[in-house]
């Protein structure tokens, strides 16, 4: 019994990001049993998203916590985390949940509307996407870690997309799709936060300008040295932000 009330404790503990990330986990499992029962198939006609979504709707949510490869479970933790702890330090967690959910949600509609009806999608891509395209216009100049390397976040994105671009162009690849609504649901809500871009005279004062560099400055320097030595000022300056959204 006190095993069982630990590991509630434990699972209750985690962060979005863990939480999905064992859930992620759990699932792959699961899936990878299924071939010893020979039952894969009838795995993937209930939890992936297809044309047949009237008779699963679930498939939806489902989906996205589906990976076939361990590559691609091992990538997109990868991504999940680097994206949630960068917002999330600045934002807040609650945020990072918004952008995950409407990236899927928006992600299954485009491929639904855009792949051929055959074809099935699994996977935490547009999730992702939403994140990922959230964070890059929040902080193009977030550096990160890359082995040996510091690399600012806005090459890493570019890459990214290119990548994406030329998964486009090739015949076959419907799941891009779902990344196209990721990137729009990340793009979207960023500008309702932050609002569009807008024309200023010269003479007038770019009060969100000096406010994203201020937010570039505080990232960059959490990146670094980590949470801990920001100045009372800037921890101010986070919690303000948070209390906003």
């Amino acid at each position: 019994m006190r095993t069982f009330d630990r590991f509630n404790f434990d699972i209750s503990n985690l962060n979005f990001a863990q939480k999905i990330a064992v859930l992620n986990v759990l699932v792959f499992l699961v899936y990878r049993l299924s071939f010893l029962f020979k039952l894969e198939s009838e795995f993937l006609n209930l939890f992936s998203l297809s044309s047949n979504l009237i008779f699963n709707p679930w498939s939806i949510i489902t989906h996205a916590f589906i990976h076939q490869g361990i590559f691609d479970l091992v990538f997109m933790l990868i991504l999940l985390f680097f994206s949630y702890n960068s917002i999330n330090n600045l934002l807040g967690e609650k945020i990072t949940i918004y952008l995950f959910f409407i990236g899927i949600i928006l992600g299954s509609i485009f491929f639904l509307f855009f792949a051929h009806s055959q074809n099935i999608l699994i996977g935490a891509s547009a999730g992702i996407s939403s994140l990922l395209i959230f964070l890059f216009l929040l902080s193009p100049n977030l550096e990160l870690r890359l082995f040996i390397f510091n690399i600012k976040f806005k090459y890493l994105m570019a890459l990214i997309l290119f990548t994406d671009f030329l998964k486009f162009l090739s015949p076959g690849e419907f799941g891009i799709y779902s990344h196209i609504g990721g990137y729009l649901a990340g793009t979207f809500y960023y500008f309702s936060i932050y609002g569009f871009p807008k024309k200023y005279k010269k003479s007038r004062p770019k009060k969100p300008a000096n406010k994203q560099k201020q937010i570039d400055y505080i990232l960059d320097k959490i990146s670094k040295t980590g949470y801990d030595s920001l100045t009372s000022k800037e921890r101010d300056f986070l919690f303000r932000q948070k209390d906003k959204k």
